[in-house]
C-alpha cells in the first residue's frame, strides 16, 4: 500500500492489534533499524516514564500544544515574530488581536467567555478532540486531537514532536506550554504493551520559506511504540517509525503529499466520524487504546466525564476546544454528540450556581511573586457539577492546571472555611512565578506541587487569606445560620436539658467547661452580606486610591506590634475587578525602607476589593526590628492608564505586646461565666445541635454507621450535627422496651457530651503544642470527633441502660 493509504489505516485503527497488524503487513513491526528513540536518547523512559500521574492531565497536554500551534500559526501569518518585542506579551491579547482583530484590547476582549457561541463553535472546529473505538462504553476509546495549527514538514519531527528537552517555545511569551516536556507524558496511559501513539502533520505552506523542498510540502506521520528493554539495559525506550532516508537522514518519518487530509471529526444525525472534514495543514496526534481513570462514557456530557475534566484541567483556555464523540454504541440527537469546551472560568462567568458575592479576588505575595485569586463560592449542593472534591483550590499557569488541593484544605483549622468548604473553587493564577520558583513550587511535570518549603509557605498563607477574608467570613456566616436558622428554636429545650443536666453534675460541668472558649450561635450583628443597598458604581481607571478616611498622599502613622501581622485598609473608585481582571489589572507594589532606599516585601496579601475598599496585609515587620523602630512602607498602585502611581506612605512605630490582649484594634477575650446577653451565658455558650435523618446523609458526608459530625466557622466555634438514623440507634428502637423517643434522646445527648469532652481534650494538647502550628490533616478534629464516636455508637445506649441500672447489690464484694 501507498504512504497515504497506509496513513488512513492507521487513523482507522483503534486497537494495538489492528495497528501492529498494519504495520506488520507494511514490513514495519518487525523490522527494528526503521524505529529511532525519541529525543535520540536511549535512555528517554527516564524521562518519559516521569511525567504526568494521571492520564487526564498528560491528555491535556497535547490540548496545550494544539493551543500553541494555533496561536503561533495567527502570529507568523500576520508576519509578526513570535519571539520578538512586537509580539503579544499574553495569552488574552494574541487572542484579541489574531482572532478578533483587536489592535488594542479591553478587559473584555481576548475572553472566549464573551464570544457568540457561533463563534466558539466556528473556532472549536478547527481544534478538537474526538472518542472513537468500537467497544462497550466501558472499555478504553482511543482519543484524537487535532488542530489547525502551525504544522510541521516531515523534516522536522526529530526536532518538535519527538524531541526532549528542547526550548521550542521558552521565549514566546503568549503561550501556554513552554518545557517540552508534556508532548510524550500522555504515552504511558495508551493501552497494551506497546504505548502506540500516531502522528499526522503538515507544515501551513504559507509559512514555507523560498527554496523550500517538495517534501516540506508533504503530510508526515508516524507511530511511536514502547519497546521492551534490551539486553543488559534496565528500562524500555520509546521509539518511532523512521524508513525514510531525507536528505541524507537515513532516519525520517514517512510522508505523502495532499492539498489536503480529513483530520477533524464531524457528529451529527447523519454522521459521525473522527477523520470526515479536511484540512489543507496542521496536526493529528491519536492515543490509542487510552485509558484514564473515571467515566469513559459519552465524553461530551456533563458530570464527571472528559468535558468537566478538561475544563478544570485548563481553568483558563485560550481558545475554544470541540469534542467530538464519534462512537457508533451511543445513541442520541446530534447535540448529543459534539460541544464546546471553554475553560472552567468561562463556565463561571454570571453563573446562576454561584453565590451573586463570586468571584472574590485577591492578591498573594510570595517571596516577591504575586499569585492572583479568584474564589468562587456556589450555592448549597452545586460545587459537584463544576469540579470533583480533589480539586477544590487549582493552581494554574498560563492558564493551564500545574497542581491542586482538595476540598480538605477549606475545613482546616487555619483555613477555617467549614460551612464552605463542599461550595467553593479557588483559581490562584502563578504565572508570574517564574525560573527557579517555579521548579521548587511545581513538578516538572506540571500536574502537581513539590513537597518542599516554598509549597508549605503556600499552604500557610493561602489558609489564612481564605480565613480572613472578609467577603468569605460573612458568606460562611450566613451559610451557617441558613442551615440552622429553622431550627435555633428547637434548640432551647435541648440546651435547658443539658444545662440542669451539668448543673446536677460538677463534675461533668467542670471538665467540659475548663478553659473552653464558647461563644452565642452567630456574631453580634448577623454578619450577613448585601444587606447595605447603596450601589457602587466603580470605575475601570480609579482616579482616587488613599489610606480609608485620609486625604490624597496623606502619610498614616500607627502603632504595630511586634511579632503581629500589619493590616490597613484602602479606599478607591475603582471597579470590584480591577486588580484581578485579565488585560490591564491594577498591580500592587510594597516596599520597605532600608538605609537610604526602599526593598521589596516578599510576603503581604491583598483581599478582595469591594465596593470601594481592599485590605492589605503584611506577613511581618523587617528582621531585627525592636520596639520603638519607625518603619517605612511606600505601597503603591498602577495599571496601564497611569503616568504615575498612586502612593502612600505607611509609618509603623513598632511596639511589644499583642493586638489580642484588648488594645488598639483588639478584642476583649470573654469569660464562661455570668448570664448576660452578650453570649457570657453557659446556654448560649452551648454548641448548636442538629439531629439529620436519613434523608440528609448527603449533605453530611453520612452512612447508617455515621454518629457525630462537628463542623467549624473559624476553628474555635463548632456546631453539633447528630444522626439519628444512625443504624444501631434504630435495632435499639426497636428492641428495647424504653421510650423510643427517650433513646434517641439519650444517643444524641451522649455523643454530644463525647463530642465536647474529645474538643476540649483536643484544645487542651493543643495548646500545649502551641509551638508547632502543623496543621496535620491526619489528626483534624473533625476527623478523631467522628471516628470515634462511629465506634461509640454501637455500644452507647447499652451502656447507658447497663451502668444506669446498677446498684449496689449488684455489685460483688470487693
Amino acid at each position: 500500500m501507498n504512504n497515504a493509504t497506509l496513513c488512513m489505516s492507521l487513523m482507522r485503527a483503534d486497537t494495538e492489534t489492528e495497528v501492529i497488524s498494519i504495520l506488520r503487513t507494511a514490513g514495519y513491526w518487525d523490522n527494528p533499524f526503521v524505529w529511532r528513540p525519541i529525543g535520540d536518547d536511549d535512555n528517554n523512559f527516564a524521562t518519559i516514564g516521569n511525567q504526568q500521574s494521571e492520564a487526564i492531565a498528560a491528555l491535556i497536554e497535547k490540548i496545550v500544544n494544539g493551543v500553541d500551534a494555533r496561536l503561533i500559526d495567527a502570529c507568523l501569518l500576520v508576519g509578526v515574530n513570535p519571539e520578538g518585542l512586537d509580539a503579544p506579551r499574553s495569552i488574552r491579547e494574541a487572542v484579541a488581536r489574531f482572532f478578533q482583530g483587536k489592535e488594542h484590547p479591553t478587559d473584555r476582549d481576548g475572553r472566549i467567555a464573551e464570544w457568540p457561541n457561533s463563534m466558539a463553535t466556528e473556532q472549536g472546529r478547527l481544534l478538537t478532540v474526538s472518542a472513537t473505538g468500537r467497544m462497550p462504553a466501558s472499555g478504553k476509546p482511543s482519543i484524537s486531537i487535532a488542530d489547525q495549527g502551525e504544522g510541521q514538514t516531515p523534516g522536522s519531527f526529530p526536532n518538535t514532536f519527538m524531541s526532549l528537552h528542547r526550548s521550542n517555545k521558552l521565549r514566546i511569551p503568549f503561550v501556554q506550554g513552554k518545557f517540552n516536556m508534556g508532548g510524550t507524558g500522555a504515552l504511558q496511559f495508551c493501552g497494551g504493551e506497546s504505548k502506540l501513539q500516531l502522528v499526522v502533520s503538515r507544515r501551513d505552506p504559507a509559512l514555507l520559506e523560498d527554496g523550500a523542498s517538495e517534501r516540506d510540502f508533504h503530510w508526515g506521520f508516524t507511530v511511536v511504540r514502547r519497546e521492551p528493554p534490551a539486553h543488559g539495559s534496565r528500562s524500555s525506550v520509546f521509539t518511532y517509525l523512521t524508513p525514510v532516508t531525507d536528505a541524507g537522514d537515513p532516519r525520517a518519518v514517512l510522508s505523502f503529499a495532499a492539498d489536503e487530509w480529513p483530520i477533524f471529526p464531524e457528529a451529527n444525525d447523519e454522521v459521525r466520524d473522527a477523520y470526515a472534514r479536511s484540512a489543507p495543514y496542521g496536526s493529528l496526534v491519536k492515543l490509542y487504546e487510552y485509558d484514564w481513570q473515571g467515566n469513559k462514557s459519552n465524553i461530551v456530557l456533563s458530570g464527571d466525564g472528559l468535558l468537566r475534566r478538561i475544563d478544570i484541567g485548563l481553568p483558563e483556555l485560550a481558545l475554544p476546544v470541540r469534542l467530538f464523540e464519534c462512537r457508533p454504541s451511543y445513541k442520541g440527537h446530534g447535540g448529543s454528540f459534539a460541544t464546546n469546551a471553554l475553560g472552567l472560568v468561562a463556565r463561571l462567568d454570571d453563573n446562576p450556581n454561584l453565590e451573586p458575592e463570586s468571584p472574590i479576588g485577591g492578591i498573594l505575595a510570595l517571596e516577591g511573586r504575586q499569585i492572583k485569586l479568584r474564589v468562587y463560592v456556589f450555592r448549597p449542593g452545586k460545587a459537584k457539577e463544576y469540579r470533583p472534591a480533589r480539586r477544590a483550590i487549582v493552581f494554574s499557569v498560563n492558564g493551564q492546571m500545574h497542581g491542586a488541593f482538595s476540598e480538605d484544605f477549606f475545613r482546616r483549622r487555619t483555613a477555617g472555611m467549614g460551612y464552605l468548604g463542599d461550595s467553593m473553587l479557588v483559581v490562584a493564577d502563578c504565572t508570574d512565578i517564574e525560573g527557579q520558583m517555579r521548579e521548587d513550587l511545581f513538578m516538572n511535570s506540571r500536574d502537581r506541587l513539590r513537597d518542599s518549603p516554598l509549597e508549605r509557605q503556600l499552604q500557610a498563607r493561602l489558609a489564612e487569606f481564605l480565613k480572613n477574608e472578609k467577603t468569605l467570613r460573612e458568606l460562611q456566616n450566613r451559610r451557617r445560620q441558613e442551615q440552622l436558622a429553622e431550627r435555633l428554636q428547637d434548640d432551647k429545650p435541648f440546651a435547658e436539658l443539658l444545662q440542669d443536666l451539668l448543673d446536677s453534675n460538677p463534675m461533668l460541668s467542670k471538665l467540659l467547661f475548663q478553659g473552653f472558649r464558647l461563644s452565642a450561635p452567630f456574631p453580634p450583628g448577623g454578619g450577613t452580606t448585601g444587606s447595605n443597598t447603596f450601589k457602587f458604581e466603580g470605575k475601570r481607571f480609579p482616579t482616587v486610591f488613599r489610606f480609608r478616611g485620609r486625604k490624597d498622599n496623606q502619610p498614616y502613622t500607627r502603632n504595630a506590634f511586634l511579632g503581629s501581622k500589619v493590616r490597613v485598609s484602602f479606599e478607591t473608585d475603582a471597579e470590584d475587578i480591577y486588580f484581578v481582571r485579565d488585560l490591564d489589572p491594577g498591580v500592587w507594589s510594597v516596599r520597605v525602607k532600608a538605609g537610604d532606599a526602599y526593598v521589596n516585601v516578599t510576603n503581604w496579601a491583598a483581599g478582595d476589593l469591594r465596593s470601594g475598599v481592599v485590605n492589605l496585609s503584611i506577613e511581618n515587620l523587617p528582621p531585627g526590628t525592636k520596639a520603638g523602630d519607625r518603619v517605612e512602607y511606600l505601597i503603591e498602585v498602577t495599571d496601564p492608564s497611569r503616568i504615575e502611581p498612586f502612593t502612600n506612605h505607611l509609618i509603623l512605630i513598632t511596639q511589644t505586646g499583642s493586638a489580642k490582649g484588648g488594645g488598639q484594634g483588639g478584642r476583649a477575650s470573654g469569660g464562661n461565666t455570668g448570664k448576660g446577653d452578650n453570649g457570657g451565658g453557659s446556654l448560649l455558650a452551648l454548641p448548636a445541635i442538629t439531629e439529620v435523618t436519613e434523608e440528609h446523609w448527603g449533605l453530611h458526608e453520612f452512612n447508617e454507621e455515621s454518629a457525630l459530625k462537628i463542623q467549624s466557622t473559624d476553628g474555635e466555634v463548632y456546631d453539633f450535627y447528630v444522626n439519628i438514623s444512625n443504624k444501631y440507634l434504630r435495632i435499639a428502637q426497636k428492641e428495647s422496651k424504653s421510650n423510643a423517643h427517650l433513646l434517641e434522646k439519650q444517643f444524641t445527648y451522649g455523643l454530644v457530651l463525647v463530642g465536647m469532652a474529645i474538643l476540649q481534650d483536643y484544645k487542651q494538647q493543643a495548646r500545649k503544642r502551641a509551638d508547632t502550628d502543623k496543621d496535620d490533616e491526619g489528626s483534624r478534629i473533625e476527623d478523631i470527633v467522628a471516628n470515634t464516636t462511629r465506634a461509640l455508637a454501637p455500644i452507647l445506649l447499652p451502656l447507658i441502660e447497663a451502668i444506669g441500672g446498677l446498684s449496689l447489690d449488684d455489685l460483688s464484694p470487693v
